[in-house]
C-alpha cells in the first residue's frame, strides 16, 4: 500500500505540483506568497486545534523547565544541567508562559507561528536556488508535510531551531552572492550575526557544528573562485574565521549564563549520547540500562553534571574498545532508524490519536515521495555540476547523518533534514517539468 502511494505521488503528485506551481507563477508573486502563508497558518492551526495533547515525556520536561524558568531566575535542575540544550528552548518558551500563563496550548501555537515563518524563509531560499516555481513547490511541500504538522502539537525545540537555521541559511546565501564585492566591515557584520544565530541553534539543539563545517567546505573546497582572487580569498577567510571565533566566544558566554540560571556547572561533553550511540544491543537508541548508568553517576556525592558526562564519555570509550561491535551493522541499523520512516509523531501522539494506521501510512507515503524526489534533485544538481546555494543544504544533510552515526539516534532527529529534502525535491520537480516542455 505504501509503495503504491509513493508511486502515485511520484506521478500524479509531480504533475499537480509542477502544473500548479506554473499556474501560480503567473499570479502576482506577492499575492501568491501571502496566500501560501495564510494557507500554511490555516493548515497547521487546524491540526493543533483538532488534536490537543498534554506534554508527556521529553516534552513535559521542556514545558516544566520553561514554567520553572518563568517563575524563578535560578532553578537548580540536574537533568537540564546534564542536557543543557533543554534550557535553550525552555527559556524561549518561558517568555510566553510568563505572559500568557502555563497553558498547554501555548507551545503548539508558538510552533504554528514559527512554522509559518519557516515557510516564508523556505520560499526565499528556494527562490534564490531555482526561481519562483521552485519556491512555490517547496512552500507547498512544507505545508503538506504530515510529520511537521503533527509535531506542532508538542512542546519541542525543532520548530524553533529550524526557523533559526533557515534564517542562517538565508543570510549565508545572501553573503555568498555578494561576498566578492563586499567591504570587509560588512563581511564582519554578517559573520557576527551568523555566529550569534548558530549559538542560538546550538542552545536549542547541539548541531551548530554541522552548518559551520558545511559552510567551510562550501566556501573553500566546492566554490574555488577565490583561487587567484586575493580580495575574495581575504573576504572568505575573514567571513568564516570570524564566524568560528564569534561562535566560540558567544558559546562560552551562553554556557556561563546557563550555568548561572541552573546554579551549577553545566555539561559541555556529550558523553551519555555517545555511550548510547554505540550500544549495539539497542542499535544506538535510548535504553533503560544506559539511562540507569547515567543516573547512577549523577547520584554520586559531589559530582557536577560535567563530571557525570565526562565519566559517561569514558564509559563510551570502554564500550567502543571492548564490546566487539560490528560497526558496519551498527551504522546501517542507525541509518535506517534515523531516515527509515517518518511516523514517529503518530507514535508520540498515541494517547489522543485516532486513525493511527491511516496517519502512519500518510506520513510515510509522503516522506518516501519526498526522499525519492529529493534524491532525484540531488542527482540533477550533481549532473549539472551545480555549485550554487543548493550544495550547502546537501552538505548539511550529509553532515547531520554522519553526526547521528556517532551519538544516540531516533527517527525524530531527522526533522531538520526534511527541510533540505524539500529544497532538493522542489528543484528536482522543476527539472522534470522543464524536461517535459523541451
Amino acid at each position: 500500500m505504501i509503495l503504491v502511494g509513493v508511486l502515485l505521488l511520484c506521478t500524479i503528485g509531480n504533475f499537480i505540483l509542477s502544473s500548479g506551481s506554473l499556474y501560480l507563477e503567473r499570479v502576482n508573486e506577492k499575492i501568491c506568497f501571502f496566500v501560501l502563508l495564510i494557507i500554511c497558518l490555516a493548515v497547521k492551526t487546524a491540526w493543533i486545534v483538532t488534536y490537543k495533547i498534554d506534554p508527556i515525556g521529553d516534552y513535559e520536561a521542556f514545558f516544566n523547565t520553561a514554567k520553572a524558568l518563568g517563575d524563578n531566575f535560578v532553578i537548580h535542575d540536574r537533568y537540564v544541567a546534564l542536557f543543557p540544550h533543554i534550557f535553550g528552548y525552555a527559556s524561549f518558551l518561558s517568555i510566553f508562559l510568563k505572559i500568557f500563563g502555563a497553558n498547554f496550548m501555548i507551545p503548539p501555537i508558538i510552533n504554528v507561528v514559527l512554522t509559518t515563518i519557516s515557510m516564508g524563509l523556505i520560499y526565499f531560499i528556494a527562490r534564490r536556488i531555482g526561481g519562483v516555481r521552485t519556491a512555490i513547490t517547496a512552500s507547498v511541500l512544507w505545508i503538506l508535510l504530515p510529520s511537521q504538522t503533527m509535531y506542532n502539537m508538542f512542546a519541542l525545540s525543532e520548530p524553533l531551531y529550524c526557523t533559526i537555521l533557515l534564517l542562517a541559511w538565508a543570510i549565508m546565501i545572501i553573503v555568498y552572492d555578494k561576498i566578492e564585492n563586499m567591504k570587509i566591515a560588512k563581511v564582519l557584520m554578517y559573520s557576527i550575526l551568523l555566529a550569534a544565530l548558530l549559538v542560538l541553534i546550538n542552545m536549542a539543539r547541539p548541531i551548530a557544528a554541522v552548518p559551520i563545517i558545511a559552510l567551510a567546505i562550501w566556501m573553500f573546497i566546492i566554490d574555488t573562485k577565490h583561487i587567484g582572487n586575493k580580495k575574495l580569498l581575504i573576504n572568505k577567510l575573514a567571513y568564516v574565521g570570524v564566524i568560528i571565533i564569534g561562535y566560540l566566544v558567544m558559546s562560552s558566554a551562553a554556557n556561563h549564563y546557563v550555568t548561572l540560571r541552573l546554579g551549577e556547572e553545566i555539561a559541555t561533553v556529550p558523553g551519555y549520547n555517545i555511550h548510547v550511540g554505540f550500544n549495539k544491543g539497542a542499535s544506538g537508541t535510548w535504553n533503560p540500562g544506559d539511562s540507569a548508568l547515567l543516573y547512577h553517576y549523577s547520584g554520586q556525592p559531589g559530582w557536577s553534571a560535567q563530571d557525570v558526562q565526562k565519566q559517561m564519555l569514558e564509559e563510551a570509550k570502554k564500550r567502543i574498545k571492548n564490546d566487539d561491535i560490528d560497526f558496519g551493522k551498527l551504522m546501517y541499523d542507525k541509518f535506517i532508524i534515523f531516515l527509515g520512516n517518518d511516523d514517529q509523531a503518530v507514535k508520540y501522539a498515541d494517547p489522543i490519536m485516532d486513525h493511527k494506521v491511516r496517519y502512519t501510512i500518510i506520513s510515510n507515503v509522503f516522506y518516501y515521495f519526498l526522499l525519492v524526489t529529493s534524491l532525484f534533485g540531488a542527482l540533477v544538481a550533481i549532473k549539472n555540476k551545480n555549485k550554487s546555494s543548493l550544495l550547502i543544504i546537501c552538505l548539511y544533510v550529509i553532515g547531520l547523518t554522519m553526526a547521528q552515526m556517532i551519538v544516540e539516534v531516533a527517527p525524530r532527529y531527522h526533522y531538520s533534514a526534511t527541510i533540505p529534502m524539500i529544497f532538493l525535491a522542489a528543484f528536482g520537480i522543476k527539472h522534470i517539468y522543464n524536461k517535459k516542455r523541451i
